[in-house]
């Protein structure tokens, strides 16, 4: 068994239905694009800038940023640094590949733990442009990191399921 038979790879390019983070981020994506044109129109065109626009539009791009590494776990796609994957042995490079996936699983928890107490201090400070609580955008960054968290564990799972079938020894060798 090879290791890239273990990772849990589906991309858009197969025909597999799209998944939660997916359609998460088409909206944030084209909510962005339109927010974008329309300060673009109002203030080239009309003279007249919405002031609340460019404060959306960064936010917006930060969830998108978040949605997107969503999408990263899930394809088991983060960047990694992965010179020593050519002279590792099967089954250190198992156990490594176990242990990296444990670690941003830890992290992406951790994200989530701070970012759910920083949403709940920050529910009584709004926007500067407008009176939404600043709390919702920790919200929805939560939201995007306890999915990343879930397909971190699944591919923790996967290594898991790896490490397990590189240490049983071969039929043919009993």
């Amino acid at each position: 068994m090879s290791l890239s038979d273990a990772t849990p790879c589906d991309t858009m390019l197969s025909k597999q239905p799209l998944k939660s983070e997916d359609i998460i981020s088409l909206l944030i994506f084209w909510g962005l694009a339109v927010l974008l044109f329309a300060q673009f129109f109002s203030r080239y065109i009309l003279s007249a800038s919405l002031g609340w626009s460019e404060e959306i539009a960064r936010y917006l791009l930060i969830l998108l940023a978040f949605s997107g590494a969503s999408i990263a776990s899930r394809n088991d796609a983060h960047i990694g640094v992965t010179l020593l994957h050519r002279y590792l042995p099967i089954k250190t490079l198992s156990m490594t590949k176990l242990f990296i996936a444990m670690l941003n699983l830890t992290v992406v928890l951790l994200l989530t733990f701070y970012g759910v107490q920083i949403a709940l201090s920050l529910q009584v400070y709004t926007l500067a442009s407008l009176s939404i609580s600043i709390s919702w955008v920790y919200v929805l960054m939560c939201v995007c990191l306890l999915l990343m968290g879930a397909r971190s564990w699944l591919v923790v799972v996967a290594n898991w399921r790896l490490v397990c079938n590189t240490f049983k020894p071969a039929v043919d060798q009993l």
